[in-house]
């Protein structure tokens, strides 16, 4: 009985509301009200407190059944853990061994290890449901797989995870196990067993195994590439490695495998031009090559200039100087010809001085600023009066050099703060100034009070003041930094410059905090003004605390990496994901562009040009408004292809930059084909697990306990309950009634 009014049996469980609450809160206010209003009209005492009660029930069933009171009750039960198979169904697995490919093992075991708990998976660089239709997938990733498999079961234990391989991983887990000596094996959700399909048997495949070239080499300086070759069943044979560059015979080198059937091939290269070269180096196929693909390897080279050429001259010695000196003389890219505790030209014309000896040499300031000039990429004037060494006669045509050196020939200046530099070093009204990214002419040019610069905006993106790469981090380096000595005072940023660090409370000319640091584009060149002569101390502080000179070091690196334009500093940059790519691939070319302030430039014009062995073709674009835009092409033909791309926006060119790939026939699935033993031993040592290799077949590991809970949810809607209907109807029925005999309607 109690079942038919409640609607069903009642068990263990609790009560809920499925009604939202301001419904509830409604419903309850307008009962509240109708039962106030039967309160009023003419009856006894005794006709009105029943009325009231019978009407206070009824409206109180009519509120619950508004609310939705719902029992819930939960149960759980265990089911038995299940049996995870993961397949793998990589390119590698269809290797030739003995006439069959190696997956043929595959299907024998699937059949032994299925049952009604077995649950079968395949995996390439990702794990899908099922058993593989085709072993044709491009990667190998098995620790992503058993991430992936950890993540579906969520949190259950089960009974057994089986791996099916040939060992040859291209993730992280085989490579930590090759170069780690105690690699963390990885987190499992059940016992593993392992598997081996495939051995070296009567494997013959001879390949190009790895090209190593260090990533960048040096214009005009010799370079080696060095190609580590694998002849799997070729021990003691000799083989010819060619190298190529750009589709075009560089040189060959003969060498003998060993037994092991391995050999190096060394080249010695010396390139003649910068930029970015595709090498490829490539062995013979013969007849009993198992994969031919594998036969050719490529790379692509940055050359880059052989080295930066700096001068440095300075008014004299200081910690500054020391500092700076030390930094580019230690640098092996940079060539440094430097100059300091200089002889004036009272020094040389003075008549105490006609007939005697000096101890110091003459400063060849004519040929310097003249002559030699074209020989170096960068200038820096740190703490330089121009007017104590530079005859009359002469200074204007060679402050003139100078600028035609940054302006016309696109090369790079850097002046330094000091007693000597700026204004105090005369430079106001020359054509120095005229570069400079600071306008002189301050009133008082000099400010000796510590200070702690401070980032700009632009300083937080621009790659010279960026000490590392995320931005928070970045931010933390420069809070870090010691206070500096005081500052050369200028009027303003020069039009055009960009500042990238700015004194915490002085100000210029203009109202705006005063410039410590500012760059601009200099005609073709680039320009640099630090109105410091203690940036030393950033080296000092640093290593007080026990974090070395990196703060130092970073900075000037990146600034003279930005002053010879290197393609990173760029406010153009092109790319591509990869290198290499296999034909039928889609090549995806990012071009970024940003503004003189290193911020995204958006909606800028972008054409690119692909150039390759079956001619060139132009994509165009426009940059979103992160300041890139992707362009994708084909690779449709095999060979080096140089991409080059021209960025321009409303106010005119922004720059141009290029880069190269290559498209091949190789696949990196391909690469090694011998199957990893000791890899898949590991694996399953490391996890406690069991190995079965090549035609050996066992039980799979299994772990009794593992099991999950099932929860089943009723829920009971009690206010469709018959009783809940019912009891609304004999108590408003009944109240109607007891109304009505009081004479009321």
């Amino acid at each position: 009985m109690s079942a038919w009014l409640l609607g069903a049996d009642l068990g263990e469980g609790e009560l809920i509301f499925a009604s939202p609450d301001w419904l509830i809160v409604a419903a309850g206010g307008l009962a509240l009200v109708v039962w106030v209003l039967t309160w009023f009209g003419q009856r006894s005492l005794w006709a009105r407190l029943g009325e009231q009660g019978l009407w206070a029930g009824a409206l109180a069933g009519i509120v619950l059944a508004l609310a939705r009171p719902v029992w819930v009750e939960e149960e759980g039960r265990t089911e038995p853990g299940r049996v995870a198979v993961l397949v793998d169904a990589s390119r590698s697995m269809d290797v030739l061994q003995e006439g069959s490919p190696r997956s043929e093992a595959v299907g024998p075991l699937l059949d032994r290890l299925r049952s009604k708990d077995v649950d079968v998976y395949h995996f390439g660089n990702d794990l899908a449901v099922g058993a593989p239709d085709a072993f044709t997938l491009p990667g190998t990733d098995l620790e992503s797989a058993l991430d992936a498999l950890s993540e579906r079961v969520a949190g259950e234990q089960l009974a057994s995870v089986v791996v099916i391989s040939d060992g040859l991983d291209r993730g992280l887990l085989r490579r930590r196990f090759l170069k780690e000596e105690s690699p963390a094996p990885p987190s499992l959700p059940g016992p593993l067993t392992v598997y081996q399909v495939g051995s070296l048997g009567d494997l013959h495949d001879l390949s190009v195994r790895s090209v190593d070239t260090g990533g960048y080499a040096f214009r005009s300086e010799p370079f080696t590439i060095t190609a580590t070759l694998s002849g799997l069943g070729y021990a003691g044979k000799k083989v010819t490695a060619t190298l190529t560059r750009d589709g075009r015979p560089v040189t060959q080198r003969m060498v003998t495998l060993d037994d092991n059937g391995d050999a190096t091939a060394t080249f010695e290269v010396q390139p003649q031009a910068v930029g970015r070269f595709t090498y490829e180096v490539s062995v013979p196929t013969w007849d009993d090559d198992a994969v031919p693909a594998n036969n050719t390897a490529p790379v692509v080279v940055q050359v880059v200039r052989d080295r930066i050429s700096v001068l440095q001259v300075t008014g004299a010695p200081s910690w500054d100087v020391k500092f700076l000196r030390r930094f580019l003389k230690g640098d092996p890219s940079v060539d440094l010809v430097s100059f300091f505790i200089l002889r004036t030209t009272d020094d040389i014309e003075g008549t105490d001085y006609k007939d005697r000896e000096l101890s110091l040499i003459q400063f060849p300031y004519s040929d310097l600023f003249s002559k030699e000039l074209e020989r170096f990429d960068v200038i820096i004037f740190q703490n330089f009066d121009h007017e104590k060494y530079f005859r009359p006669g002469e200074r204007d045509e060679l402050l003139d050099n100078i600028r035609r050196f940054v302006q016309e020939d696109g090369k790079g200046f850097v002046m330094t703060g000091g007693d000597r530099s700026f204004d105090l070093g005369g430079y106001g009204g020359t054509f120095v100034e005229e570069m400079l990214p600071v306008t002189l002419g301050a009133n008082d040019p000099v400010h000796y009070d510590r200070f702690q610069p401070q980032l700009t905006d632009d300083g937080r993106r621009h790659p010279i003041t960026r000490l590392a790469t995320d931005l928070e981090e970045n931010q933390a380096w420069w809070d870090r930094l010691v206070q500096l000595d005081g500052t050369n005072v200028v009027q303003r940023p020069s039009p055009g410059a960009t500042v990238l660090l700015e004194h915490p409370s002085l100000t210029g000319a203009d109202g705006k905090k005063l410039p410590i640091l500012a760059v601009s584009e200099a005609g073709k060149g680039r320009a640099m003004a630090l109105t410091v002569d203690t940036s030393w101390r950033w080296s000092l502080s640093e290593a007080a605390e026990g974090r070395g000179n990196q703060a130092y070091l970073r900075f000037w690196k990146n600034a003279f990496r930005w002053l010879v334009k290197d393609p990173s500093t760029s406010r153009v940059t092109v790319d591509t994901p990869k290198e290499n790519y296999a034909v039928g691939d889609d090549v995806r070319i990012i071009v970024r562009a940003r503004d003189p302030g290193f911020a995204a430039l958006a909606r800028a014009k972008v054409e690119v040009t692909v150039e390759g062995p079956a001619g060139k073709f132009t994509r165009e674009g426009v940059t979103t408004a992160e300041g890139d835009v992707v362009i994708e092409v084909p690779a449709d033909t095999r060979g080096a292809h140089r991409v080059t791309a021209v960025v321009s926006s409303r106010g005119g060119a922004v720059g141009t930059e290029s880069t190269v790939y290559a498209v091949t026939t190789r696949d990196p699935e391909l690469d090694e084909v011998a199957p990893d033993e000791s890899f898949l031993r590991w694996l399953a040592a490391s996890t406690q697990g069991t190995y079965y290799g090549p035609g050996d077949f066992g039980q799979p590991e299994r772990d009794p306990d593992a099991g999950r809970t099932v929860w089943e949810r009723r829920e009971i809607p009690l206010w469709r309950a018959p009783i809940l209907g019912f009891g609304v109807l004999l108590l408003g029925g009944l109240a109607w009634i007891v109304r009505r005999r009081s004479g009321l309607r």
